[in-house]
């Protein structure tokens, strides 16, 4: 009987030590040697490696580096793949785009810094009632700045004759000296449209268009009567001193030449030439 039991008692130690075996083949000891430098992402103590006790689950059994190692693991490839990315991106360079662009001389026009400008004009003043005549005269500006300008005129006309004095056959209603148109104004400008004009593909010339108007008076038919002017221009400066101008002008005051007081309108058109000083 008692070998009996210790037969028993000897199959059920053999048994539980081929049990034993076959559990540690199943799960062997895993060591994982921490990397250089991480030794926080390996539990905190800077251990060399950790040993699993080969428990479901691989957790350490003595120390939190089990854990660690699984966080720390992930963390260098997660960097491993971020250096990657990071190279392969410093390997691109940019591409820098030349722009084909043909450059071409220009001549910009040195205008000196001259402020007064004299000059003459000639052209057409069509008085009211006494028909067109040819008109002459002079003229000075002073530039105060690019875009206003002083200008102060003094022109000469005389007066044909009426179209009551050519039916009526020798009536005269002004002497000679009464027929001689004179005036004076004094007037402020602004250059409202200033720029260039071309000529070709090689001529550009500096040119405004402005508007003008002031006041002044008017010596005709024996009386001096007070005048308003207003018009525009249009000058051109083929060089730096020398100005080209166009301008259109109405001269308005009131007569009694007719022995009535009436508004008379007269409009003057005269081309010109100055110099800046």
């Amino acid at each position: 009987m008692e070998t009996r039991i210790r037969i028993l008692l000897l199959s059920a130690a053999l048994g539980a030590a081929v049990l034993a075996g076959t559990g540690c083949a199943a799960h062997p000891p895993a060591r994982t040697a921490a990397a250089p430098g991480a030794g926080n992402g390996t539990g905190g103590n800077g251990s060399p490696a950790v040993t699993d006790n080969g428990s479901p689950g691989g957790t350490d059994n003595g120390s939190p580096g089990g854990a660690g190692n699984g966080g720390s693991s992930g963390t260098n490839g997660a960097g491993a793949n971020g250096g990657d990315a990071g190279g392969d991106s410093g390997d691109e360079s940019p591409v820098i785009v030349q722009p084909q662009v043909q450059r071409r001389s220009v001549t910009v026009p040195h205008i000196g810094a001259r402020d007064v400008e004299l000059g003459a004009y000639y052209g057409i003043l069509s008085i009211e009632d006494f028909g067109a005549q040819p008109v002459q005269g002079l003229k000075a500006d002073y530039h105060i700045t690019e875009d206003f300008f002083f200008e102060g005129s003094y022109g000469q006309s005389r007066a044909g004759e009426t179209s009551y004095e050519l039916l009526s056959g020798g009536v005269q209603l002004l002497s000679n000296a009464e027929r001689r148109f004179t005036y004076y104004n004094l007037s402020l400008g602004y250059n409202m449209l200033p720029g260039e004009i071309f000529i070709g593909h090689t001529v550009a010339m500096t040119s405004a268009l402005y508007m003008i108007g002031g006041i002044g008076s008017v010596d005709f038919a024996g009386e001096q009567n007070f005048t308003v002017n207003f018009g525009a221009g249009f000058r051109v400066l083929p060089t730096d001193w020398l100005s080209l101008h166009v301008d259109v002008q109405d001269l308005v005051f009131r007569d009694d030449i007719f022995s009535v007081y009436r508004l008379t309108n007269n409009l003057q058109a005269t081309v010109g030439i100055s110099v800046f000083f």
